[in-house]
């Protein structure tokens, strides 16, 4: 079994065609240079020199070359041995909402889509913790507590507002129903782990009391971590079609255009009722490195040990193939030897 650790270097390999292209290109310059001046015993003695056999050669020595330091880039991976491996982690349930305001466009591309970007950089982190997803607008859904990363960033990767049973922001209700998942965790027994729930909103709740359940979660030892979504000064709330694409923006009954400002004074108040921490995400930055230096100032307690997959690092062997093109390249002589 094989795996790329970083497939975004990948992208290195559209260098091989355009190194192919670009001599292509010179090959054929120097061809019409040689027939523009028109004499062809000057041309047959001006080319007899040079070995365009070599030069082909070169080219190809050159272009293997970036090839192989593309790929040694994005570092192949092969399976070696498996072991078991205890991890320490958290319990963490993501609550992110998924009202209409959520599709404002003062974070590009919209509120929602960024930060469902930056969940999976922060998913990616994650080492022994368990987390669930809590998806909310008027109601809920939500998945259970797990290690299984792939499965968790799949739940709402393609989830939108219209997919919501009810509309509005229910802040409390999503709350509610991240801790009623980390107390099912608590009911299985086993050691107790320190339990988050990151909440990630514009602020604007319409539907509920986040402030009482905010007092449930301290009485239970749950830290909140708020994210605080959008600008303060507001912003327009797109209707959008089933492309993604703007159609209008939204109005109230009495005609007049809807804005959705970051309230960010009720969310402060949640995290610092439960001893956790506000955290606001703009523009410019959004903050996960924020929320992983967070997070990792947690009591982390052992994790059940699980069957661990160690890969071997493939990419070291391509680096002397590299260096043996990039030797032949320069050791090879365009020039003929003259014959005396």
């Amino acid at each position: 079994m094989m795996r790329i650790m970083h497939p975004h270097y990948l992208w290195l390999l559209l260098l091989v065609p355009a190194v192919v292209l670009a001599y292509v290109a010179a090959f054929s310059r120097r061809k019409r240079l040689l027939l523009a001046l028109g004499n062809q015993a000057l041309i047959a003695r001006m080319s007899a020199s040079v070995s365009v056999p070599r030069k082909v050669l070169r080219a190809i020595y050159l272009t293997g070359a970036v090839a192989l330091v593309a790929l040694a880039l994005a570092r192949p991976q092969a399976g070696g041995r498996a072991r078991l491996e205890k991890q320490r982690g958290l319990d963490i349930v993501v609550a992110l909402d998924f009202s209409k305001s959520m599709l404002a466009r003062d974070i590009y591309p919209s509120r929602l889509e960024r930060a469902k970007r930056e969940l999976e950089r922060l998913i990616d982190r994650l080492a022994g913790d368990r987390i669930g997803l809590v998806a909310f607008a008027g109601e809920t859904l939500t998945y259970p507590p797990t290690t299984d990363y792939a499965a968790v960033k799949l739940f709402w990767r393609d989830l939108t507002p219209a997919d919501m049973p009810v509309g509005g922001t229910a802040i409390g209700r999503a709350m509610k129903s991240s801790i009623d998942l980390l107390k099912r965790l608590r009911s299985r027994g086993g050691e107790s782990r320190a339990q988050v729930i990151l909440l990630l909103t514009d602020g604007e709740d319409t539907e509920s009391e986040p402030m009482a359940v905010a007092e449930e979660a301290a009485q239970l030892g749950i830290k909140i971590f708020a994210v605080g979504i959008g600008s303060r000064s507001g912003e327009l709330v797109p209707q959008v079609n089933a492309e993604g694409q703007v159609q209008g923006y939204l109005k109230d009954r009495e005609g007049k255009y809807v804005t959705s400002r970051l309230a960010e004074d009720m969310l402060n108040q949640i995290a610092s009722k439960t001893g956790g921490e506000y955290l606001r995400a703009d523009a410019r930055r959004f903050g996960v490195e924020a929320m992983e230096a967070a997070l990792s100032g947690l009591k982390r307690t052992e994790n059940e040990a699980r069957l661990v997959k160690q890969f071997d690092e493939v990419y070291e062997f391509l680096l002397l193939p590299v260096f043996l093109l990039l030797v032949g390249e320069a050791c090879v002589n365009e020039r003929r030897r003259r014959v005396a």
